[in-house]
C-alpha cells in the first residue's frame, strides 16, 4: 500500500477533493505501473538483439578473414552461425553463394543470392551476382536488364560494369559497350579482359588501330590472355598485315596448343600469304581439334583446291554444308570447284544459293550463269 499512500499523500497536497479525479489518477498510475515491465522487457530484447548483432558481425569478420585464407570450409562454418544469429544479415548470404559458386554448386549460390533478394529486393550486389550465375549457366537466361538493375542500385563494383558491357555487346550495341568497359577500366586499371572486349567492340566499329592498342593493353595486364593474341592478329588481318597476324597467332598457338582457333586463323593468314603447305599443316591441326568445325572444313577444300585436287576439295566443302546449310561461303567455294571441273550446272546453283545467303561475291559470278 506505499504507493497508494503516497499517491493519497499527494492528492491532499494539491487538495484535489474529486472523488472521479482521484479515481482518474489512480487508474492513470496503475497503469504507469503496469506499463514499467513492458518497457523493461523492450529494453532486454534491444539490449539481447544487440549483442547478438555485435556476435553476428564478429563472426562475418572471421569467415571474411577465412575466406581470405582460402579456408572455404572454415569460413561457411562462420557464415552458417551468423545467419542463424542474424537471418537478415545479407553479406553472410552473399559471401556464402560465392563461396558455393567457386565450389561449383550454382543452384546453391543462386539460392543465397535470392535469398537476400526476398528481405532486399534492392540489394545491387545480390542482384549481380544472381545475374552473373544465370549467366554463367545460360547467357541465354540473362539480358542487360538484370545487370542494369544492379548498376542502378548503386552496385558500382567494376566487374558490374563489364558484364553489363557484354550484354550490350551481344546485342550489338558497340558505343554503349565501350562506355561500360571503360567505366570497368577506371574501377580497375589491370582490367585485362574489359580491354580486351573494348577492343573487340572497337573492331566491330572499324576502329582496328584502337582495337590492336586495347588488346596491347590486355596483353600487358595478362600475357596469357590468348584471345587478346587472336583478335589482334585478326584484326591485323583486317588492315592486311598478314605476316603480323602470323605472328599473333603463333604466340596464341604457343600459350595454348590445344585451342584450333589459331590454328585455323593462322591457317588463313599462311594462305594469303602464298604458303599453302604451312596452311594445310595449320588447317590439319585445327581439324583434329575441331571437327565439327564448318569453317575449318571450308578452308581445308580451299588449300586442298589449290593443289588442284578438285574433287576432294568438294567433299570436304559438302562436309561443311552438312553441319553448317546457312554458311555462303561453302556454296562460293564449292561452285568455284565445280567450275574447275567444267560442271557450270552444279556450280551455278551453288552461286545462287551463296548469293541467297548474302553472298555478294557470289552474285557477280551468277553472271556466268544463263
Amino acid at each position: 500500500m506505499l504507493v497508494i499512500d503516497n499517491l493519497m499523500h499527494v492528492f491532499n497536497v494539491y487538495s484535489i477533493k474529486s472523488n472521479y479525479m482521484k479515481r482518474l489518477l489512480l487508474c492513470q498510475f496503475v497503469f504507469f505501473l503496469l506499463a514499467v515491465p513492458t518497457f523493461a522487457q523492450q529494453d532486454h530484447f534491444n539490449a539481447e538483439n544487440y549483442k547478438q548483432k555485435r556476435i553476428a558481425e564478429r563472426l562475418y569478420n572471421k569467415a571474411v578473414d577465412a575466406i581470405n585464407a582460402q579456408d572455404y570450409y572454415g569460413a561457411l562454418f562462420f557464415l552458417d552461425s551468423v545467419t542463424r544469429l542474424q537471418p537478415d544479415f545479407a553479406m553472410a548470404y552473399i559471401e556464402r553463394g560465392k563461396i558455393y559458386y567457386k565450389k561449383e554448386r550454382s543452384n546453391d549460390a543462386l539460392n543465397e543470392f535470392m535469398q537476400v533478394l526476398g528481405f532486399e529486393p534492392n540489394n545491387g550486389e545480390a542482384q549481380f551476382y544472381k545475374a552473373f550465375v544465370r549467366f554463367s549457366q545460360d547467357t541465354a537466361s540473362v539480358s542487360f536488364q538484370d545487370f542494369d538493375m544492379a548498376v542502378r542500385n548503386n552496385y558500382t563494383q567494376p566487374h558490374a560494369y563489364y558484364y553489363r558491357g557484354l550484354m550490350r555487346m551481344m546485342d550489338k550495341q558497340y558505343n554503349d559497350a565501350i562506355a561500360d568497359f571503360t567505366l570497368a577500366i577506371d574501377g580497375k586499371g589491370d582490367y585485362a579482359k574489359a580491354f580486351h572486349d573494348r577492343g573487340t567492340a572497337k573492331r566491330m566499329l572499324g576502329d582496328y588501330q584502337g582495337a590492336i592498342y586495347d588488346y596491347r593493353l590486355a596483353i600487358t595486364y595478362d600475357p596469357k590472355l590468348v584471345m587478346a593474341y587472336i583478335n589482334m592478329g585478326s584484326t591485323k588481318t583486317n588492315l592486311g598485315d598478314y605476316q603480323g597476324a602470323e605472328q599473333d597467332f603463333s604466340v596464341a598457338i604457343n600459350i595454348d596448343s590445344t585451342n584450333y582457333i589459331p590454328f585455323n586463323n593462322r591457317g588463313g593468314a599462311r594462305y594469303i600469304l602464298g604458303n599453302y603447305e604451312g596452311a594445310r599443316s595449320d588447317y590439319n591441326k585445327a581439324f583434329e581439334r575441331m571437327p565439327d568445325s564448318y569453317q575449318v572444313l571450308t578452308n581445308m577444300g580451299n588449300v586442298i583446291a589449290k593443289d588442284g585436287d578438285y574433287e576432294t576439295a568438294i567433299d570436304w566443302y559438302n562436309q561443311s554444308i552438312a553441319i553448317n546449310p546457312q554458311y555462303a561461303l561453302s556454296y562460293l567455294n564449292r561452285g568455284l570447284t565445280y567450275e574447275m571441273l567444267g560442271m557450270l550446272n552444279e556450280a551455278c546453283q551453288d552461286w545462287h544459293t551463296a548469293s541467297d545467303l548474302g553472298s555478294g561475291e557470289a552474285t557477280n559470278y551468277l553472271s556466268e550463269c544463263k
